[in-house]
């Protein structure tokens, strides 16, 4: 990808010449430099630390008002891609509270700063090559967002971030742009109510809401996502964990006594039992409550057991966002003084996940799942959920079993298995050196369903964070999204790469 080096300041000076009619005219440069987005320009071709032009970007805060009281922070990279003129992806992080700066440096952006590496790395398979993507720290007091936390439920923070998304529209001259929603973790709670919020605003001039990928999401109680598949899983992975025979044995008695595995052998069958199954209470009996001794169980053997990705152990690599805690080596990336003033952001005590609560009295809203997550599915039909094996935090068989005891367009859960496969081609890239780039290329095993004109992706990846150990994977999902393959069997090269 090429990028023009022109001197900021000409660029500015261009821009602002005959200032009382320029406010709508578009650099020739640059695709959305204007009077009104001059001021979140982002000098690309000197960014701190990295070695090489960024591209165009533009950063800063716009308020979230009258909603709430304070800003949220967003980076935007358009993309050179001609299909993507009229199109925009946001991408959210969960937490609650953590930054979706984390998907930028460590996932799908631009340039990749990964633990225990030197520097920042051009991403080959960076999603602005193929769409618009904003990344955007939301509620406040997440991540660069300033001020404190004023949602109490997903409908608050859905009314902020619509106040804000209106405004980011309005500066960047998008009306009418096709929205595509994306994130992961606890971004399964809150993109489908700000999707529902979208959909519910009637203003496709702002609001054109056209699909949303969540990945590992928070979509139901901890009990389904984590509790209840915490045996089988632990089974499955037996040789990873290398947990004592009396533990095992212990531990699958007690699944055993509490009906755990029993519970999801009956709720995933397809199509779903007419009378679908209840979940165990773990806090009936306290034995039922299988997870947390596990986790700890697994940290006495692997005292840097990460329940994001179970296969990592120790030493803990120095990470540039400072995850975890022990990692964050002398500085974090984010809370360095002249990364924030090149963001357009006032010194700010920055975290990759806030230690302050986002939702003070707890989030109290009911599970998407159960709420507003079957109305975006009709809605859009396009909806796609991925799922990582190695993700020990929530598990693929709990996101199946929600999906089998949740009801769309007239119809309960998947009527067949998601057993055809997600092809994701091998390329060969050049960065700095020829180089294959597999990135989880090849034929992943029952992956995806086509039901009802609805796109459900079940995607069985290696950790939460798919897009940062299968890009591969990530991308050819992204651009399923999009519409720029008409299926994720198809065994075609990447759309863009470069």
């Amino acid at each position: 990808m090429h990028f023009l080096h022109i001197p900021i300041s000409l660029i500015v000076a261009a821009t602002l010449a005959g200032n009382s009619h320029a406010t709508t005219s578009k650099s020739k440069e640059f695709q959305f430099l204007t009077n009104a987005t001059e001021k979140f320009f982002v000098n690309g071709t000197n960014f701190p630390s990295v070695p090489f032009d960024i591209g165009e970007s533009y950063a800063g805060l716009l308020p979230n008002t009258p909603h709430g009281d304070s800003e949220l922070f967003f980076w935007f990279f358009p993309s050179l891609n001609p299909k993507a003129k009229n199109e925009i992806t946001i991408w959210l992080q969960g937490g609650p509270g953590c930054s979706s700066l984390d998907g930028l440096l460590q996932e799908n952006g631009p340039f990749l700063w990964q633990s225990g590496t030197y520097q920042p790395v051009r991403n080959m398979y960076s999603w602005n090559n193929l769409t618009n993507i904003v990344y955007i720290d939301q509620p406040v007091g997440t991540g660069l967002s300033p001020g404190n936390s004023t949602v109490d439920n997903e409908v608050d923070v859905s009314n902020q971030f619509n106040d804000f998304w209106r405004r980011f529209i309005d500066v960047f001259e998008m009306q009418g742009y096709k929205v595509y929603m994306t994130g992961e973790s606890y971004a399964g709670m809150y993109i489908p109510y700000i999707a529902e919020g979208f959909i519910e605003q009637n203003d496709t001039t702002h609001f054109n809401l056209k699909g949303i990928q969540i990945n590992d999401p928070t979509i139901n109680e901890q009990n389904i996502l984590a509790n209840v598949p915490a045996v089988a899983a632990l089974n499955h992975f037996s040789t990873v964990f290398s947990l004592n025979e009396t533990f095992m044995k212990d531990i699958n008695a007690r699944d055993e006594k509490c009906g755990l595995t029993r519970f999801l052998n009956e709720a995933l069958t397809y199509p779903p039992p007419k009378h679908f199954p209840t979940a165990p209470n773990p806090y009936a009996d306290p034995e039922c409550l299988v997870y947390y001794d596990i986790i700890s169980a697994a940290q006495l053997v692997n005292p840097c057991f990460n329940m994001y990705h179970l296969t990592d152990f120790c030493p803990y690599l120095v990470d540039p966002m400072g995850f975890p805690s022990l990692a964050a080596g002398p500085e974090v990336y984010f809370n360095r003084s002249d990364v924030q003033k090149t963001l357009h952001v006032p010194p700010t005590n920055y975290s990759l996940c806030n230690e302050s609560v986002i939702f003070p009295n707890g989030d109290g809203s009911v599970p998407s799942a159960l709420g507003p997550l079957p109305k975006v599915i009709e809605e859009t039909n396009n909806v796609i959920i991925g799922h990582g094996w190695f993700d020990f935090l929530f598990f693929v068989n709990g996101t199946l079993a929600t999906i089998q005891n949740m009801t769309w367009n007239g119809e309960q859960g998947f009527q067949r298995p998601p057993t055809e496969p997600l092809i994701v081609p091998s390329t060969i890239g050049q960065i700095e050196d020829p180089n294959t780039w597999d990135a989880g290329s090849g034929s992943w095993a029952w992956q995806v369903a086509l039901f009802f004109s609805v796109y459900n992706a079940i995607t069985n990846d290696k950790s939460e964070e798919i897009p940062q150990y299968v890009p591969g994977a990530a991308y050819r999902q992204l651009e399923f999204l999009l519409g720029r393959i008409s299926s994720l069997q198809d065994t075609g090269p990447f759309t863009t790469q470069t």
